[in-house]
């Protein structure tokens, strides 16, 4: 069945496409909990599920959230960021770890520090965003009277109260202010995670929109002016914050995560695998690496469409006619697979055989074009014309081994690998993997992997984190490499350890975006362009043999 919102470009891409939902980032942080001190102890899920209600608008003296950026999501968002670098930190300093009070108490700070873009009720002006630059004194209010009236000791919420001043934006922060440097150590860790899950959001380029809405209301009721003396500054448009993006990310987010002692060093010791998915997002999100390319995967819809070989009306005729053939196919005995005798086989090639519910097969079988016509479609989706005089001899005679080795996959998965480590070699990387989607358990699993070393390699990732996380739900290609910019602002965007170049590109079947193909540590100069270009033909290859396998295993 064709999947058309895996294709759609990212700014048409559903938010609920790109988040993450409430209820599972809730599952990670009381896991990280039940994994640090054996248990989720009934005052922070009690905690959790009031803040819930509080921005649900349940609580009697505020209205539901109105904005579009401060929301419960990134509230969680921030929280997850927070509970990971706490169990970083606890698995690198095992002497010295947090406890379930200090957790309980970074927990609750984090979910209330932007509960003062709330408006009271009654309140009929604006939607939130006018409380842009006092919301922390709000926030602070807030949380500290839902913690007394639920008997919390005063010292904790003291703390939470200094804890969410930190991640005041205007302000640096004082941390003379704090006589525990375990609460000092927590509120580093909240100002961190405000600042990295804002920037390493799945759904950056949409929620900046949200905020500069949100900005435009501030401006409103408070006056430019007034704003300009204060030495806010003003973003006249979306686009402005947009473009500024890369010296934000420069001048302010590392100096403060530097300021902070870089806290999210412990989501590297989190994740234990040498990588910091949170920052691979921020690269992919920030460093205009996304290819909007030469050689983007299309559907084979789209290019008989561009080709002026098939009007629109008959592509939406075969779309319908292939959802109901999947569905009916399915539904089907499974005995209908091609058996390799003489008989069958001819009955097969003169087409007297079972329908089929690929895209190309339905038009065909409408008369709606002639098989030439789709043989230049396919050809154009596998091995785009314009990419043809770039390559050079060898990388042709690459692909060309690649694709006669992909003729044995029905029978013998292990070619999968070989292919893999082609891959590898071609473009003289360290490793690479082709990671399969589980969507029920939002994880990228790795069905293969190629390395040249012997180093452990993880089994999933998450679908909402790292790169390769991004390029799925993003359905574009992205690459990122370690201090590739004159500026350098990425020297310190991947992890510390062997990790410093990734490429990706989206994998396809049928239609539908099944998973990402990655390589890692490109061994000389960087990945470009030309080497995503090459590494997506790589994935055609799979993906059409994935496709057949697929069905093969349905049928018999």
């Amino acid at each position: 069945m064709q999947n058309s919102t895996a294709h759609l470009s990212y700014n048409e891409l559903p938010p609920e496409q790109l988040q993450e939902s409430p209820e599972a980032i809730i599952k990670q942080i009381q896991a990280i909990s039940l994994s640090e001190y054996g248990r989720f102890a009934p005052q922070t899920d009690k905690l959790i599920d009031d803040v819930q209600s509080l921005f649900n608008g349940d609580w009697p003296m505020f209205q539901q959230c109105q904005v579009g950026y401060h929301t419960i999501d990134h509230s969680l968002a921030v929280t997850l960021a927070t509970a990971r670098m706490i169990s970083g930190w606890n698995r690198k300093y095992q002497e010295n770890q947090f406890s379930e009070t200090l957790f309980s108490t970074a927990i609750a700070a984090a979910l209330f520090h932007d509960t003062g873009y709330l408006k009271d009720q009654g309140d009929q002006v604006g939607k939130g965003g006018k409380y842009t630059f006092n919301h922390v004194v709000r926030s602070i209010e807030i949380a500290q009277n839902y913690l007394a009236e639920n008997n919390w000791p005063a010292d904790l919420i003291a703390a939470v109260g200094l804890i969410i001043q930190i991640t005041e934006f205007s302000e640096k922060g004082d941390f003379t202010l704090f006589d525990d440097q375990k609460i000092l150590f927590i509120a580093k860790m909240v100002g961190s995670a405000d600042i990295i899950a804002q920037m390493s959001d799945i759904n950056y380029i949409r929620r900046l929109h949200d905020l500069h809405t949100e900005f435009l209301e501030a401006y409103d009721i408070e006056g430019r002016e007034s704003l300009q003396q204060r030495n806010i500054h003003i973003y006249e448009s979306f686009d402005e914050i947009l473009a500024s993006t890369p010296d934000f990310y420069e001048n302010y987010v590392l100096p403060r995560l530097r300021r902070f002692g870089r806290m999210d060093q412990y989501l590297v010791s989190f994740f234990a695998d040498g990588r910091n998915p949170y920052f691979e997002n921020i690269t992919a999100n920030i460093t205009g690496q996304l290819l909007n390319s030469r050689v983007k995967w299309q559907r084979l819809g789209d290019i008989l469409l561009e080709l002026k070989l098939v009007q629109p009306e008959i592509i939406n005729q075969a779309l319908t006619r292939q959802k109901q053939l999947s569905d009916s196919l399915k539904a089907k005995n499974k005995a209908s697979c091609v058996k390799n005798d003489p008989e069958t086989l001819l009955h097969w090639l003169k087409g007297q055989t079972t329908e089929s519910s690929r895209l190309g097969d339905i038009l065909i079988q409408m008369s709606a074009v002639q098989p030439n016509t789709l043989r230049t479609g396919l050809l154009s989706q596998l091995l785009p014309d314009e990419l043809i005089n770039q390559l050079s001899r060898n990388e042709l005679l690459v692909l060309l081994q690649i694709s006669l080795l992909a003729q044995n996959l029905y029978d013998a998965p292990w070619v999968f690998e070989q292919i893999l480590q082609m891959a590898v070699e071609l473009l003289q990387s360290q490793a690479g993997s082709v990671l399969l989607a589980d969507q029920e358990k939002e994880r990228l699993l790795v069905a293969i992997h190629y390395s040249v070393s012997e180093n452990e390699q993880n089994t999933s990732y998450a679908i909402d984190k790292g790169l390769p996380g991004w390029v799925f739900r993003h359905a574009q290609t992205a690459f990122v490499n370690k201090g590739v910019l004159n500026n350098h602002f990425l020297e310190e965007s991947l992890a510390d350890g062997d990790l410093d170049s990734i490429l990706a590109v989206p994998l396809y079947s049928n239609g539908s975006i099944i998973g990402v193909v990655e390589l890692v540590n490109k061994k000389r100069g960087h990945f470009n362009a030309h080497d995503a270009d090459i590494l997506t033909l790589v994935a055609n290859v799979i993906a059409s043999s994935l496709s057949q396998v697929g069905t093969l295993l349905e049928t018999c």
